[in-house]
């Protein structure tokens, strides 16, 4: 009895020494983490991975205390000590590591009241893949297996286990068993059979496949203010889920973003009525909400274009289902005044023959027809189509075009995934007019220049990236071939009254056809186990070549080149060191004809120019890169010198958001062509351009 009351005792002491060992620390804040005999991971990576974190910094506690932004306190908390140690054993055994080991120490600072924790890992050796076996698929048909084993990557016992390979064997095929027909087939069970003396393991994965599925009937369901506009048949086609089909989530989930894309819908989801299944088919059951088919939205506009302050007004209209067939009609004008300061407001209300020479204006006008699917099938074709007037003292300008173009849908399993066709045709006009008299003479001299450019092309590209927005593993290609025709017609009338009446005019003409052609290729890996540090790299080239003569003498094809068909470097997607199209060739060539840009500024018919970028996520929603861009242009690659290529380094930061990332880019020149002092001996503030952009760089 003693002896049992002395045990008591003797346990209830030692109790309460670890209750008073555990809550004595409660208000000591984690100073530091540390690990050591880690060699495979580093600390950031294990400490990623352990649920007790590092106490923040005083100016994010500092932040967190008025705001929601910065970090609160980290306390210590001895009960996360034995999850922290099974989580490192855990992370260990996903790569491999059967047998690591983890202690642990607590350093106890009672003047900071702070803990500093160190975890000792051994964590001895890894073992490679043996045989991988997947049971339970042997109903599927020879043709499904061999479909299936074909798109599936070969691990070999020379690689080393991890447990992110098994995971993606097993996505790979779930996948291919809901894309094929497979509905209710599911994953069961992995059993992992260690071998010590050959340092292997062999993977056994179980699946139920379960009965393939076809598709019995499409149901409907709208609700919303324009039901009666979108008929059901119109959904159908779009969504093109034919009955009798092999039930595949990638076409639903393909079907889901084409009806997305005609705008039709507030809220969409398609799914299969898996109660509802009779002799292997399963019915898709789609549920619409339809908005307003109308949509009307007036602008005021502002802006400083030609160097002047400008002030107008624009309204834009949007017609969903245009016609039927869910086609989008969208209409904007503009019109803005230029120069209002120094405008005689009595102008507008004149003719044009009535106004005088304070006058500056300018009207656009843009529509645009879009449709889903062309001769019933997923083919996203636009018809653009745009006219702009510009009144000045010196001169008139018209231009006007449009484009064609035609967008295929392309499977995620083939290597090209861009398919896009188009045809473009541009025209402009300029007129300038010459008036001079005194009392004996009186003389008109108008010159008009009209520049025409038809053009044909089609944009190739094959991405194999990971993620959209962050890509951390993949790459993506692309080429893009052009043919050109362009034409200026240049036409001289005068009219000279003196004693007589002198008239005269005389065109001439200048022609020639050239392609383009520009290609590309961007590369992403990740270079932590997280993904969230990412080196990405990228390489861009582009070149003109005129095929024919001009049948002038007097101009050379490579002034027939519209300076908006030529090549720039420089500006948030280029070379971040220069703002957008600074750095063109130094040897200028005139263009002999009006564009239908703005600026006139002529680029080159050989282009260069790629990147390197470190990208890191600090968190959820914040990043940094660390980039190198370079590149120019030239006119003709027989003139590029590698002394000509600039090169600009800098950092960026990043804000992620679920639409698109926000970047702020800084960027600095660090080798520059035309000032070949170095970057130290140079203006800091002069050297440094800031760029903002929606989306990474590349």
């Amino acid at each position: 009895m003693i002896k049992k009351a002395f045990t008591f005792f003797l346990l209830l002491i030692l109790a309460q020494t670890n209750y008073v060992f555990a809550q004595s620390y409660y208000d000591y804040e984690i100073a530091k983490i540390t690990f050591t005999g880690n060699n495979y991971f580093s600390d950031s990576e294990l400490k990623a991975n352990i649920e007790s974190k590092e106490t923040p910094m005083w100016f994010w506690q500092f932040l967190n205390s008025f705001s929601s932004f910065g970090d609160e306190a980290v306390y210590f908390d001895s009960a996360n000590i034995s999850i922290d140690k099974q989580a490192i054993k855990e992370f260990y055994r996903s790569y491999g590591f059967f047998n690591t080991s983890v202690n642990h120490t607590t350093k106890v600072d009672s003047v900071d009241q702070t803990i500093s924790i160190e975890y000792q890992i051994a964590e001895n050796t890894s073992v490679n893949f043996g045989s991988i076996i997947s049971y339970g698929l042997e109903s599927l048909s020879s043709y499904d297996i061999w479909k299936m084993n074909d798109g599936m990557p070969n691990l070999d016992s020379t690689k080393q286990f991890s447990e992110a390979e098994i995971q993606s064997r097993i996505s790979n095929v779930k996948r291919f068993l809901v894309n094929n027909g497979y509905v209710f087939s599911k994953y069961d069970s992995t059993l992992i059979t260690i071998d010590t003396v050959l340092s292997k393991c062999d993977v056994d994965i179980y699946f139920t496949p379960g009965d393939k599925y076809t598709i019995s009937e499409t149901i409907i369901n709208k609700s919303g203010k324009s039901i009666d506009q979108i008929k059901n048949d119109l959904i159908s086609e779009i969504a093109d889920l034919k009955p009798g089909t092999t039930f595949n989530q990638a076409q639903i989930d393909r079907s889901e973003l084409r009806l997305l894309k005609t705008e039709l819908f507030n809220t969409l989801d398609i799914n299969p009525i898996l109660s509802d299944t009779i002799n292997k088919t399963i019915p898709i059951e789609i549920n619409t909400t339809i908005g307003s088919l109308n949509g009307l939205s007036p602008e005021l506009k502002i802006d400083n274009e030609f160097n002047f302050f400008n002030a107008g007004l624009g309204i834009t209209y949007t017609r969903k289902n245009f016609f039927g067939d869910a086609r989008k009609l969208s209409a904007s004008t503009t019109f803005r005044l230029i120069d209002i300061f120094h405008l005689n407001i009595a102008n507008i209300f004149k003719s044009s023959a009535e106004r005088d020479s304070t006058y500056q204006g300018v009207f656009d006008l843009n529509i645009k027809i879009e449709q889903p699917f062309l001769f019933g099938k997923p083919i996203l074709t636009s018809t653009e189509a745009y006219f702009r007037s510009k009144t000045f003292k010196e001169f008139t300008e018209n231009s006007y075009g449009g484009a064609q173009k035609f967008d295929f849908e392309m499977p995620a399993y083939t290597f090209v995934t861009l398919l896009r066709p188009y045809l473009s045709i541009d025209v402009a006009e300029r007129e300038n007019v010459l008036r001079a008299s005194n009392d004996s003479i009186s003389l008109f001299l108008a010159v008009n220049t009209k520049s025409f450019t038809p053009g044909i092309g089609i944009e190739l590209g094959s991405s194999k990236t990971d993620d959209l927005q962050f890509p951390t593993n993949g790459n993506f290609l692309f080429f893009t071939p052009e043919l050109f025709h362009s034409s200026t017609t240049r036409t001289i009338e005068y009219k000279l009254v003196d004693a007589s009446v002198n008239t005269g005019k005389r065109s001439a003409t200048a022609s020639t056809y050239f392609y383009r052609l520009q290609t590309g290729y961007s590369n992403y890996f990740s270079i932590n186990k997280e993904k969230s540090a990412v080196v990405a790299s990228k390489i861009r080239l582009g070149y003109i070549q005129p095929i024919t003569s001009t049948g002038d003498d007097s101009v050379t094809a490579q002034m027939l080149i519209p300076p908006n068909k030529t090549f720039y470097a420089g500006g948030s997607n280029s070379v971040r060191g220069w703002k957008p199209r600074d750095l063109v060739p130094t040897e200028k060539i005139e263009y002999e004809g009006f564009s239908t840009v703005t600026d006139e500024i002529r680029g080159g018919t050989f282009w260069l120019e790629g990147s390197f970028e470190l990208r890191q996520k600090l968190h959820q929603y914040f990043g940094y890169a660390v980039f190198a861009d370079y590149g120019n242009s030239w006119n003709g690659w027989k003139k590029m010198q590698i002394n000509d290529i600039a090169v600009a380094i800098g950092l960026g930061l990043r804000i992620y958001t679920p639409i698109a990332p926000f970047r702020l880019d800084f960027g600095t020149k660090f080798y520059d062509p035309k000032d070949q002092r170095m970057i130290f001996k140079k203006n800091l503030w002069d050297n440094i351009s800031i760029h903002f952009g929606i989306g990474e760089a590349f």
